[in-house]
């Protein structure tokens, strides 16, 4: 009975661990196929650094941007500054980021050709991804390090036993 409940237990840990490695790798493949994406002039209309507290002393900041472009005589509007970018402790790089914008003279902006209305300031595998193909990466090395432990504590010690001399 109780490895039926950890079997049940454990699962949830691996869906999550899972779908958090999905969704991340989705997001990966979103940010790497924007870089074949055509690019049009953007106008920056708005940019700022977000800071949050937690209230326990920690901040995050966050670059927020938006930008209108123009595709085939259409004018667009978007605020994508990469896929799965966002916020985290660290000002530095945030402000590295909002320094970029802020200081360029033009944008480009990358824009999908079946959804023009789909666009993104940059692309590829940055750090917000890198950190969350890393979570996940850890939390299933975790789960099964934790399976594979309570595997080995349900197992007999045939070895000790074996060579185990006793009268």
């Amino acid at each position: 009975m109780s490895t039926v409940f950890f079997a049940l237990f454990i699962s949830i840990f691996y869906i999550v661990g899972f779908a958090f490695l999905g969704g991340t790798i989705w997001i990966a493949w979103h940010s790497l196929r924007a870089g074949n994406w055509p690019t049009t002039p953007a106008t920056i209309t708005d940019l700022d650094i977000i800071s949050q507290s937690d209230g326990e002393g920690g901040d995050s900041y966050e670059v927020k941007v938006a930008y209108t472009y123009e595709v085939l005589g259409k004018q667009y509007e978007g605020s994508r500054l990469a896929y799965g970018y966002g916020g985290s402790s660290g000002r530095e790089a945030h402000q590295q980021i909002f320094d970029r914008l802020q200081n360029a003279n033009a944008v480009a902006v990358r824009y999908d050709p079946g959804d023009p209305a789909q666009s993104c300031l940059s692309y590829g595998i940055h750090r917000s991804i890198q950190i969350g193909l890393a979570f996940a990466a850890t939390w299933l090395l975790f789960v099964f390090g934790f399976t594979l432990l309570f595997w080995l504590f349900s197992l007999p010690d045939t070895a000790l036993l074996r060579n185990l001399s006793a009268n």
